[in-house]
C-alpha cells in the first residue's frame, strides 16, 4: 500500500543517516498502556481509497504526544481483494528517530469477511495482544445502516440485482444513486451469496457486533460510518461500551478527519470534555470546507443513560399514541420512504401523556452529551440535501404498513421489544 511505502522509505532515510556501527532497528513500545484505540476499517468496497486517505491522516497525526508512552493505535484494514491481504497495523511515534512507525504485525486470509462477528473478534482479540491496555476505544470505518439487519438489506435492498425474483414487493426500498458523492452506507466486504446470486454483502447485524465485543468493556465506540446514531442500534450496543459517537445520517466519503481528531482520544483531563471536543472538531472540519459538501452530523451518547431513556420512551408508549403522519417528522435521509427520523420530534407529536413526554425529555438531555448538525445535510438516498429543524442527537424508526419486512424485522429489535411494542 502507498501509505506504508512511503512510511519505509522515510524510516530508510533516516537510518542511513544513523552512523552506528549496528542499525538501529525501531520497535513497537511495550508493556500495558493506559488506552489502546482500535481502527476496524473494512474496505473491501467503494470506500477503500477513502479508508487509505484516513491511515494516512492517522499516520499524519502521529507524534510525541499522540498516543504518547500511555497510548496505542493499532489498525485493521481490509482493502479490496485485488489489492491485497488484510492486515493488522501498529502506527507508533520512535523518539529516537523523531519519526512515525506504521509496522504490518499481523495478515489475514483474503477471504476472510470483516462482516463476519468472529473475525471482529479475532481481530480484537489479536489487538489487544500486541498492544494491551487497561482500557480501549474502537473506531469502525465502513458502510453502516444502523440498526438495519442482514435480512433487510438482503432482501429489501434495491442495491441488489434486480433480476432477482423476490416474494413481496414490499420487502422495502433502500437504495441510491451511484455518482461522484460518496457517503459511508456496517461492514460491506465485496459481495455475499443470497438465494443462489451474488449481492452487496449486507454486513453484519448490531446484536451480532455487541456479542463479538462482549467481554471487553469499551472506553467508546465512535462510528465513521452512516446511521449509526440509531437508538435501536445504541441500545444493542450499550453494554459493551461507555460511550458512542456515530452520526443521525450518512457520512460523507472522506470520513472522520483523524488528523484534527485522533489527539482527543489521548488528551489529558476528562474523558467527556476529550469527547466532546472530537465531535466538535468534526462539525467544525465539515463546516469550514472550502472544498466538498458542508454536511455532518454528530452525536455523543451517555451509554449509562440509554437503560433510563429506554424506560421513559416506555412510559410514553404505555400512555398512549396518537397518530402521526411520518412525513411530518424530523428525517435524516432521503429515502421515498423515509427509515430514520429524530425520536424526540415523534413523542413531541405522538404523546399523550405529557408529563411521560417532558420525563423522556428529560432523559435525553442526561443519555445525549453533544449533538451538532450542519443546517443542511446530503444523503445519497435521493441524491440531494435537505434541512434540519429537529435534532435530538438518536433516531429512530417509525414502522410502516408499506415495508412489511422493515417493520418486522425492527419488531424483533431489542429496543422495540423494551419499550413494549410486539
Amino acid at each position: 500500500m502507498k501509505f506504508l511505502q512511503y512510511i519505509a522509505i522515510v524510516a530508510l532515510g533516516l537510518l542511513a543517516m544513523a552512523c552506528e556501527p549496528t542499525p538501529y532497528v525501531p520497535k513497537p513500545p511495550k508493556g500495558t498502556a493506559d488506552h489502546t484505540v482500535i481502527m476496524y476499517l473494512a474496505g473491501n468496497n467503494n470506500l477503500e481509497s477513502y479508508l487509505e486517505d484516513n491511515i494516512r491522516d492517522v499516520i499524519s497525526s502521529v507524534d510525541a504526544s499522540t498516543p504518547s508512552d500511555k497510548g496505542r493505535i493499532v489498525i485493521y484494514f481490509r482493502p479490496r481483494t485485488s489489492s491485497g491481504e488484510p492486515m493488522l497495523l501498529q502506527v507508533y511515534y520512535d523518539k529516537k528517530l523523531a519519526a512515525v512507525q506504521c509496522d504490518t504485525v499481523r495478515t489475514y486470509p483474503a477471504t476472510m469477511s470483516s462482516s463476519d462477528p468472529a473475525t471482529l473478534r479475532k481481530v480484537v482479540e489479536d489487538a489487544a495482544t500486541i498492544a494491551p491496555a487497561k482500557e480501549y476505544s474502537m473506531i469502525f470505518g465502513s458502510h453502516a445502516t444502523g440498526w438495519f439487519t442482514k435480512e433487510c438489506m438482503s432482501r429489501g435492498s434495491l442495491t441488489r440485482p434486480l433480476s432477482l425474483d423476490f416474494s413481496s414487493p414490499n420487502d422495502g426500498s433502500f437504495w441510491r444513486q451511484y455518482g461522484d458523492e460518496i457517503t459511508r452506507t456496517f461492514g460491506m466486504d465485496g459481495k455475499a451469496e443470497y438465494e443462489g446470486s451474488k449481492i452487496d454483502d449486507p454486513g453484519m447485524n448490531i446484536s451480532d457486533m455487541a456479542s463479538a465485543l462482549s467481554g471487553r468493556k469499551f472506553r467508546t465506540l465512535i462510528f465513521d460510518a452512516c446511521f449509526m446514531a440509531s437508538v435501536e442500534a445504541v441500545y444493542d450496543l450499550r453494554n459493551v461500551s461507555d460511550y458512542v459517537i456515530a452520526s443521525l445520517s450518512e457520512i460523507m466519503g472522506r470520513g472522520m478527519p483523524y488528523d484534527m481528531v485522533l489527539k482527543y482520544l489521548f488528551a489529558s483531563g476528562g474523558v467527556e470534555g476529550n469527547l466532546m471536543q472530537y465531535c466538535s472538531e468534526y462539525m467544525r472540519y465539515y463546516s469550514e470546507l472550502a472544498s466538498g459538501r458542508k454536511s455532518g452530523t454528530i452525536s455523543l451518547i451517555d451509554c449509562s443513560r440509554v437503560e433510563a431513556l429506554a424506560a421513559a420512551v416506555a412510559r410514553v408508549e404505555n400512555g398512549g399514541l396518537n397518530e402521526v403522519d411520518a412525513n411530518n417528522v424530523q428525517s435524516f435521509e432521503l429515502l421515498s420512504e423515509h427509515q430514520f427520523y429524530d425520536l424526540e420530534h415523534f413523542y413531541d407529536l405522538a404523546a399523550n401523556d405529557r408529563t411521560a413526554y417532558s420525563a423522556l425529555q428529560n432523559a435525553l438531555t442526561d443519555c445525549v452529551l453533544y449533538k451538532n448538525n450542519t443546517p443542511t445535510v446530503f444523503s445519497a438516498y435521493g441524491y440531494g440535501v435537505f434541512d434540519v429543524e429537529r435534532n435530538c442527537g438518536l433516531t429512530m424508526n417509525i414502522p410502516s404498513a408499506s415495508y412489511e419486512l422493515f417493520r418486522s424485522e425492527w419488531l424483533k429489535t431489542s429496543w422495540a421489544k423494551r419499550i413494549g411494542r410486539y
